[in-house]
């Protein structure tokens, strides 16, 4: 009876953070002017190490920082509304934007150049919803926090990356489960878990034959670990272990 469809983006937290960082450091603080940004970022900051460590230190989404979300949620917002308000031009009942992203924020970001959230050219993207590994510095809270920020009934779906250490989910699971309970109360969507040590995903790098079994979220599907491409595997090793 309906017919609808969706559209997947691709780097909209990077996005969020760059947009946040040329405010942040070219219009308010005025330590960089929008030319030299441009010129930093045509060298992928080399050699620009200064200018580099300015947009690094930004603010970025993922530390309840109201500064950074504020940001995240009006893009979001923009995106997810105009895609959205495509459904007449298409005949459909529905077009929402989604953003699970798979493996696929690692393979597009081969060929994305330098972003003034301080990623360098071919780096991955963000995964989703989640922030860009080692961006949330702030504890889980604050990663909670800013996750629920963005609506989720305007989309089609979105992944929210998560990898706890096996000491917090046996040793602490009143913990765990607390804070799983707070963010689905809070308004957040699917979550996607991994239990691993992040010791355990650098060894398997070295002695893939050992970790055979070892199975890991990507974005919206688990998969062997030793199988994915090799930056695959690092964009996975830098996401924070709670």
């Amino acid at each position: 009876r309906y017919l609808g469809g969706s559209l997947e983006s691709f780097g909209s937290v990077n996005a969020a953070d760059s947009l946040a960082a040329i405010k942040y450091v070219v219009y308010d603080q005025k330590r960089m002017s929008p030319d030299r940004l441009i010129e930093v970022l045509d060298h992928n900051f080399v050699g620009y190490e200064k200018e580099h460590r300015l947009l690094l230190d930004a603010p970025k989404y993922g530390n309840d920082d109201a500064y950074a979300d504020r940001v995240m949620v009006e893009l979001h917002d923009f995106i997810c509304h105009t895609i959205r308000d495509q459904r007449d031009r298409t005949h459909l009942d529905w077009y929402l934007n989604v953003l699970i992203n798979n493996k696929q924020n690692t393979i597009l970001g081969r060929w994305v150049g330098a972003t003034a959230d301080g990623r360098k050219a071919g780096d991955a993207m963000a995964n989703g919803n989640t922030p860009p590994g080692g961006n949330d510095k702030k504890g889980v809270t604050a990663l909670i926090n800013s996750l629920v920020k963005p609506s989720h009934p305007i989309h089609a779906g979105a992944v929210q990356n998560m990898r706890f250490g096996r000491e917090f989910f046996t040793e602490d699971r009143d913990k765990f489960e607390a804070l799983l309970e707070t963010y689905f109360k809070k308004g957040g969507p699917q979550a996607m878990i991994t239990v691993i040590n992040k010791g355990d995903l650098e060894k398997a790098l070295v002695e893939p034959e050992k970790y055979q079994e070892m199975f890991v979220r990507i974005g919206g599907f688990s998969a062997r670990y030793i199988d994915l491409p090799r930056d695959v595997q690092l964009e996975i090793l830098s996401r924070h272990t709670y």
